[in-house]
């Protein structure tokens, strides 16, 4: 058996590796990587809401709403009245947004293929499936 320790310290590091090679992929757009994941899931979700996004990411709604609220202040989404629930807005990205989401996707592919240099398919995908099924085990799944 791994060592636990040895294992989580791995991750952490890629993790954190992953989030600064993210971040200096997009810095040319002004947007932070949580910035560049709401761009993108609202992007590719019409008329969603914050908290559709919040469950999406398993983020606090609190931490979601400020994301939302750094990217109305940008000018990459607005906030519109959600005619099913009054009590929720819906967002909507900007003509600028969907600009920035043009570039954001290339830029996203880039880390990708950093992360994946030397891998083939097959390792991709079975490195995924683990990723996947670790962080299900996590989330008692």
């Amino acid at each position: 058996m791994i060592d636990d320790g040895m294992v989580a310290r791995q991750l952490l590091q890629l993790a954190r590796r992953i989030k600064q090679r993210r971040n200096r992929h997009i810095q040319d757009l002004d947007l932070t990587t949580g910035q560049g994941d709401a761009l993108k899931y609202f992007a590719e979700n019409p008329n969603q809401t914050i908290a559709t996004f919040k469950d999406y990411q398993g983020i606090t709604h609190q931490t979601a709403r400020v994301i939302v609220q750094h990217m109305v202040a940008l000018g990459v989404v607005t906030l519109t009245a959600n005619p099913q629930d009054g009590r929720s807005k819906l967002v909507v990205v900007t003509p600028l947004g969907l600009s920035k989401y043009a570039q954001l996707t290339k830029h996203g592919w880039r880390t990708s293929e950093e992360l994946f240099a030397g891998f083939t398919a097959a390792e991709q995908q079975q490195f995924l499936a683990l990723a996947r099924r670790a962080n299900a085990n996590l989330e008692g799944k």
